[in-house]
């Protein structure tokens, strides 16, 4: 029997939730039963260490017993926070301690906390334009007011921070924090640059502001070298740095996390859980990653990689002559296209859906509306043969439905 949609309960609900009832946009196109799954950045299936992960659920309970089933830290298993310092220095060359990390539930809750822990409705913040869909549905939910600046090749357009930054002081107002994807940004491609990681941290110095800075896909870098965290730049504890698990271990662990100044750790306690957040994953997750996350990263890099290559080369092959522009990514999930001139977004949806390839439009993606002529594909779902396959079908749907 189908609900009536009067039995919402409009009435009961928070004004949080109000706000985001009908404010998000549906982030992929609804394909049924999808070919070519370019739409969500999922993880590649092939890649989930199976029996890596029984063995060190294994191996885990025999050590720890009844403490993995009970209530933990408040701030996280401390096993898996050592870990994360771990990562941090033997990937980014990064120093912070167990007590600068707060475990959550995913880089999406963990966003949430820093979001509900700073941002009253109506507070202004900064966020590129376009970002990630999800990130900007959870900004949303908050209310603040979306101050949005452009990306281009070196990411967030800093020139742009500060004209926004200047024009809320001009107005007695502040920024309550930067929000910034720094490397392979969602959905546009590029790393924000080494002198504009220094420039922020000087912008939220001489506005005093935070910097809420992102990174789900760090590790996973096919191309030039490492940059430097915008967290390590800061001597200011300006900074909360969010990551997540779900990109090299498995979305499905629901493991992500804070990197903040100690002082700053309460202050998303009081929006977290008691108990921990998921102490028995928590400890599946360290004991695997303990012994063998800088050997399953590097077989990440290459089985993501060849994804990207074979979807580009597909792509390419078609649309060349056209005046598309299409990102190379350095690493991540994701490849954004600007479409041709005169193509029709509504008759490349009709096309795609009938050819059963997902996508994402580029309109979730910003937060004041825009981005028609563009559409991001995610890579990292489908094999590479797939890829390439999808993707000539998909480039040829772009020119069949240009004007």
């Amino acid at each position: 029997m189908t609900t009536p949609s009067t039995a919402r309960f409009d009435h009961l609900l928070s004004s949080r939730a109000r706000i985001g009832w009908d404010g998000s946009v549906t982030t992929s196109r609804p394909v049924a039963s999808p070919l070519y799954e370019f739409g969500g950045g999922f993880p590649d299936p092939a890649s989930f260490p199976y029996d890596g992960m029984v063995e060190a659920t294994a191996r885990m309970m025999k050590a720890e017993g009844a403490e993995a089933l009970t209530y933990g830290d408040p701030q996280g298993y401390r096993g898996m926070r050592e870990l994360v310092c771990h990562k941090y220095q033997l990937f980014e060359n990064l120093h912070v301690t167990p007590e600068n990390i707060f475990v959550a539930n995913g880089s999406g809750a963990a966003l949430a906390l820093a979001f509900s822990a700073f941002v009253d409705p109506g507070d202004p913040i900064i966020c590129e334009a376009p970002t990630f869909s999800g990130s900007l549905n959870n900004i949303r939910r908050h209310g603040p007011e979306i101050i949005a600046v452009p990306v281009d090749a070196d990411g967030m357009d800093i020139t742009a921070v500060r004209e926004a930054l200047e024009r809320l002081r001009r107005q007695g107002r502040r920024c309550k924090l930067i929000y910034t994807i720094v490397n392979f940004q969602n959905p546009a491609g590029p790393d924000l640059s080494i002198p504009r990681r220094h420039e922020l941290v000087s912008l939220a110095e001489e506005y005093d502001t935070f910097i809420l800075e992102d990174d789900a896909y760090g590790e996973l870098r096919f191309d030039g070298d490492t940059k430097p965290p915008v967290y390590a730049l800061d001597r200011n504890g300006r900074t909360i740095r969010a990551g997540t698990f779900s990109k090299i271990l498995g979305a499905g662990v629901r493991l992500g996390w804070l990197c903040a100044p100690p002082a700053m750790l309460p202050a998303f306690q009081g929006f977290n859980f008691g108990g921990g957040v998921n102490p028995f994953m928590s400890r599946v997750a360290t004991y695997f990653l303990r012994e063998h996350m800088e050997p399953h990263v590097k077989l990440l890099i290459n089985v993501y990689r060849a994804k990207r290559d074979a979807m580009l080369r597909g792509l390419w092959e078609v649309l060349t002559g056209t005046d598309v522009e299409i990102s190379r990514p350095a690493g991540g999930f994701f490849i954004w296209i600007k479409l041709p001139s005169g193509t029709d977004p509504a008759r490349l949806e009709e096309l795609a859906l009938a050819a059963r390839v997902q996508y994402t439009p580029g309109r979730a993606f910003f937060p004041g509306g825009g981005g028609e002529r563009h559409i991001r594909l995610a890579f990292s779902y489908e094999q590479p043969d797939k890829c390439y396959e999808g993707c000539r079908i998909l480039a040829r749907a772009i020119l069949d439905a240009r004007r």
